[in-house]
């Protein structure tokens, strides 16, 4: 019952913190370049969380009225590690593809993140093996191929691929 009340405290924070910074999003001046007016991924991105926090509010509010027995979960027991493992590595990783990110690029560095992220926190076996380098070079190369030809941002190149810059 207490989980569910910090759960309903929280949906209602997070929509309330939403709706401000929406509002927020109206005070944020147009510099007049081309393209995407600089509030529109804000507002893209509150508006995501706003729904995702109704969700939460609606989960919470259906947990409130029916609470359910405490159970005895087997993680509870464990250790630290063996609790926050895959948020570790997560953090671990992403904190090692930052620090490359000068050396070896987004590009590269973002496909060795994904690819290792990927390998750590799933099976590894060789077809798990193709499949996350399949994933992590087709999704890091639309992200790349979205942001330098649609959105026009060159993403870092880093040194390897400074030698082929002019």
């Amino acid at each position: 019952m207490i989980r569910a009340r910090q759960d309903l405290c929280v949906a209602i924070f997070l929509l309330m913190f939403c709706s401000v910074m929406l509002w927020a999003s109206y005070d944020i001046r147009d510099l007049g370049y081309p393209g995407l007016k600089p509030e529109t991924w804000p507002r893209f991105l509150l508006i995501l969380l706003s729904g995702l926090s109704a969700l939460y509010l609606i989960r919470s509010l259906k947990s409130l009225k029916n609470p359910e027995a405490p159970s005895e979960d087997a993680a509870a027991h464990l250790g630290f590690w063996s609790k926050y493992k895959n948020a570790v590595w997560c953090f671990a990783l992403f904190f090692l593809f930052l620090f490359s990110l000068d050396y070896i690029g987004m590009l590269i560095g973002g496909m060795l993140f994904v690819f290792s992220l990927l390998t750590v926190l799933g099976e590894f076996t060789r077809k798990n093996i193709i499949m996350h380098s399949i994933v992590a070079i087709i999704s890091v190369g639309l992200m790349w191929l979205i942001f330098t030809y649609s959105l026009r941002v060159h993403l870092p190149a880093g040194e390897i691929f400074a030698a082929w810059q002019v």
